[in-house]
């Protein structure tokens, strides 16, 4: 029974043969690296997934200003896709979720997440409708009607009302 290696080594004559490396100079291998970017994948990731060595990749993004660009090229849009995957997931989760934690308050209202904790500490906020662990939640009418009825800015809580006297 003959292994892979001896039948290598019979097709070229005794001569062991090292497995042929894949090279980004190859326009199909060079195609297959971006096309693995593109999804998303490290220029180190990538590199392993082509049986490239991953500081064959940097020599040659340093050599050929041409591939840097595409390189470069191709990572950003992938960057952008990831993002507006990303920002559709976020808006799917609010879709589907109707209680506003510390995070989609401050989106809606202006006010900083650090304000809001202090606010609920200090008995400022509503009371929360549930909670999620130790995450208080709200539903959006209670966050509403709270920030339509809340003092102003600067307003004085300690003073007694003027026009009484």
């Amino acid at each position: 029974m003959t292994s892979e290696r001896d039948a290598d080594t019979a097709a070229t004559g005794g001569t062991p043969q090292r497995p042929q490396r894949a090279s980004l100079t190859d326009p199909k291998t060079r195609k297959r690296f971006l096309d693995l970017i593109r999804k998303g994948h490290s220029i180190s990731d990538a590199a392993t997934a082509m049986g490239i060595p991953r500081p064959t990749v940097y020599d040659l993004r340093k050599r050929d200003p041409e591939f840097a660009a595409t390189l470069k090229a191709t990572a950003d849009e992938a960057k952008e896709a990831r993002k507006v995957v990303r920002e559709a997931k976020r808006s799917a989760e609010r879709a589907s979720s109707p209680m506003w934690n510390y995070k989609r308050i401050a989106e809606e209202t202006g006010l900083s997440v650090d304000t809001l904790r202090f606010y609920n500490s200090v008995s400022n906020m509503p009371s929360p409708d549930e909670a999620s662990g130790s995450s208080p939640l709200w539903l959006p009418e209670t966050i509403t009607n709270w920030m339509a009825n809340r003092p102003g800015k600067g307003f004085r809580s300690d003073l007694k009302d003027h026009d009484a006297g």
